[in-house]
């Protein structure tokens, strides 16, 4: 029989467009069962229900992949990355892009390391650092052909991101519907703002498509 979190996830992701496999979506009933277990000792994220997680976290980080029209970036860099959104979703979905994880919370830290060794997913690296303190250009092999953006306030990140991003690379973002248009875009322009609506009731995203405009 099948669980409820497989039945969601199913009928979820395909009204966003995302096909997800059999064993992308039992990965995902695991990533729900150890948010869940590891939230019951440090405060991992502040969605606790399963609805919550499936629609707030689940969803709208399978959602980034409308950013992509069917070509999947080769390499991505998610600041503040938290539990690992929308990085791991993206990974579950598409496997072969390389994946970094940027977040200092050294508790999220460990939880990261866990969940991408319990999902056995390969090519993703953690790094516990701060998007202002991570390495300079130099110091990374290549840049990466696409930053993502959740939960995390866009104008903060943007002065710092421009290194980190290849010439025709994609800074993409979430925000919720009612968020006013950024106005300081310190080298970079919008491309694209792309709605989409997530499940039981939680309101409309925007995902928004930023290049640089020093090219």
């Amino acid at each position: 029989m099948e669980s409820t979190t497989i039945g969601i996830m199913k009928q979820e992701s395909e009204k966003i467009g995302v096909e997800l496999s059999e064993e992308s979506i039992k990965k995902f009933e695991t990533y729900l069962r150890e948010i869940r277990r590891w939230n019951q000792r440090i405060n991992l994220t502040g969605h606790k229900e399963e609805k919550n997680i499936i629609a707030n976290l689940f969803i709208d980080s399978l959602a980034f992949s409308k950013a992509f029209f069917g070509k999947v970036p080769d390499s991505i860099l998610d600041i503040g990355s938290g539990a690992g959104f929308p990085g791991i979703p993206l990974k579950i979905f598409y496997s072969e892009f390389s994946l970094t994880l940027l977040e200092p919370n050294l508790k999220k830290v460990s939880f990261l390391h866990h969940i991408i060794g319990t999902l056995g997913l390969d090519k993703v690296k953690v790094e516990p650092k701060r998007i202002e303190n991570y390495p300079n250009f130099s110091s990374i092999e290549k840049p990466f052909d696409c930053i993502v953006l959740k939960a995390l306030r866009f104008d903060v990140c943007l002065p710092y991101v421009g290194t980190f991003l290849s010439k025709n690379g994609l800074l993409v973002f979430s925000r919720s519907k009612k968020s006013e248009n950024p106005t300081n875009m310190s080298g970079f322009k919008v491309e694209n703002t792309i709605s989409y609506q997530l499940p039981f009731g939680f309101g409309e995203r925007d995902l928004v498509l930023l290049s640089q405009t020093g090219f």
